[in-house]
């Protein structure tokens, strides 16, 4: 099947990163972390797709396999229709002026010596796309576009705000008018004020310029809002998938139902009456994951199977994917 033909951005098949554990002065192995243990999906053009879960579950590094930025042990990863999960290094740089990324902390990722300037500019530079009489209008029309004043490219990150620097950020990252955009919770480290200011950006933006994102978080008010559909991963799996309506108004998999319950509803009143889901023990180590379905251990409606095989996800109607024997 085509993906580049039948409105499919990314199509993730059987995807594995496996990190091996080594000890020793020769580093012989010992084992491995399962940080990515064997996913599916896909990402539609023009859609957002959020990929919620705890720390560690492996949202980050499933984002950053598709980017190429890690070598997946195993599965596929077709980017506009070509896959991209073996391809050498030397004929990746193309396929990367078409994809951005937006990273988690606007005070770590961008460079404190450099001008902002040429922060947005740098990917310009690498895959030449503008030269010196350009460069200036391209860089003053992408501060423009996420709300920047050009006269402020001079300055250096410090002299911004949290906010702004994420705006830096964001420019950076459709300098090379991108198709797909990896969104690395980027917005859990600013105040709650400038969250709405960067996800209604990234919504205009996504308009304007017909973007795809993948967006990652652990916040599944933010990622209610912003997503159209939604993807819940529990260490190094994908627990279940659909629409982010449908997600919301019928969870179906037992730790997606935890995860709702555990939202903030600002009615004291519903607040007190609802009943909380209270998952118990801790998650399991990727190094030493569960047999069978990796949530059993917590699970409250687990039977004997459940630690025996695992799941298939599955759609159960209306693209309602959920991997779980017992719905």
């Amino acid at each position: 099947m085509n993906t580049a033909q039948n409105g499919i951005m990314v199509e993730v098949n059987n995807l594995k990163m496996y990190f091996p554990i080594t000890r020793g002065i020769l580093r012989h192995k010992v084992g491995e972390v399962k940080a990515v243990d064997d996913i599916d999906f896909t990402i539609k053009r023009n859609e957002t797709l959020g990929l919620v879960g705890e720390s560690g579950c492996g949202k980050t590094t499933t984002g950053r396999c598709i980017l190429r930025l890690y070598n997946p042990t195993s599965g596929s990863i077709i980017f506009d229709g070509t896959d991209i999960s073996k391809m050498p290094e030397r004929n990746l740089k193309p396929l990367r002026r078409s994809m951005g990324t937006i990273f988690q902390d606007p005070y770590g990722s961008l460079n404190p010596r450099q001008r902002a300037g040429g922060i947005v500019g740098d990917p310009l530079k690498v895959h030449h796309l503008a030269d010196k009489s350009e460069l200036n209008d391209r860089v003053a029309a992408l501060f423009r576009l996420v709300g920047l004043d050009p006269d402020m490219s001079d300055r250096v990150p410090h002299e911004f705000s949290g906010g702004q620097r994420q705006r830096i950020g964001v420019a950076r990252a459709l300098a090379c008018q991108p198709k797909l955009v990896i969104c690395d919770e980027p917005i859990s480290a600013l105040d709650v004020s400038i969250q709405a200011q960067i996800i209604n950006l990234l919504e205009e933006l996504q308009e304007t310029l017909g973007l795809t994102y993948l967006f990652i978080a652990h916040d599944l008010a933010v990622v209610q809002h912003i997503s159209d559909r939604v993807a819940v991963m529990y260490l190094g799996r994908i627990m279940e998938l659909t629409t982010s309506e449908e997600l919301y108004e019928n969870p179906l998999h037992p730790y997606t139902q935890a995860l709702l319950s555990a939202i903030p509803i600002p009615d004291p009143i519903a607040e007190k009456t609802r009943q909380r889901i209270v998952l118990r023990g801790e998650v399991p180590s990727p190094a030493n994951p569960p047999t069978g379905c990796h949530f059993h251990p917590r699970c409250q409606i687990a039977v004997g199977e459940c630690s025996e095989q695992r799941p298939p996800l599955r759609d159960i109607g209306g693209g309602h994917y959920v991997a779980c024997i017992r719905v």
